[in-house]
């Protein structure tokens, strides 16, 4: 009786053969963190090539509750007698990210200045939520033909269009054939002072 299944010898790809160069393993991962996997994925490849990305690698946000208690407010003129009663902790998770959305909000680290003028500098880290739906004008993060960008999202009879805030840098324009792929609205930015 013949066998059935199982793996045949000299079947499938051969160790390091793929993509990345290196054997590959299986995973089994959520549906729903499948494109975030593989628009991290497609940005690592192009860092590990050497070749300039947009956007570093994705981590997720988290829910870890932790409290921030501030000692004073800081006005701009003189203190205020009302700082004595201020006493509430501040929960970075309630304050950055929108209830329910824990799960779809990243963190994502931007290079280059082509946004700048949206207060988006070299260097910031960008929250993008997953769960809101990209409309015109919002700031998205989207995997343009596998390459991650951070633009401003302009639709206008039927041409979808993606703004730099910078003049330096020319509108993209959605051709026919292109893969371009919404990956998230960015609703925070952070930066070093």
């Amino acid at each position: 009786m013949a066998s059935r299944g199982g793996q045949r010898a000299g079947a499938g790809r051969k160790p390091g053969s793929g993509r990345y160069g290196e054997p590959t393993r299986p995973w089994r991962i959520p549906q729903s963190l499948e494109p975030a996997l593989a628009a991290w994925l497609a940005t690592h490849a192009d860092r590990a090539r050497g070749l300039p990305g947009a956007l570093t690698p994705l981590k997720p946000v988290g829910v870890r509750r932790t409290l921030f208690h501030p000692a004073s407010r800081v006005p701009a003129g003189f203190p205020s007698p009302a700082d004595d009663f201020f006493e509430a902790g501040i929960d970075l998770n309630e304050h950055l990210i929108v209830a329910g959305h824990e799960a779809q909000t990243f963190v994502v680290r931007v290079t280059g200045w082509s946004m700048v003028g949206a207060g988006i500098h070299d260097g910031d880290e960008v929250l993008v939520d997953r769960a809101i739906e990209p409309r015109d004008g919002t700031v998205v993060v989207v995997a343009r033909n596998g390459e991650l960008s951070i633009k401003r999202l302009r639709l206008s009879g039927g041409q979808v269009t993606l703004v730099s805030e910078n003049p330096d840098y020319p509108p993209v324009v959605w051709r026919e054939g292109e893969d371009w792929h919404f990956w998230g609205v960015a609703i925070r930015v952070l930066h070093r002072l």
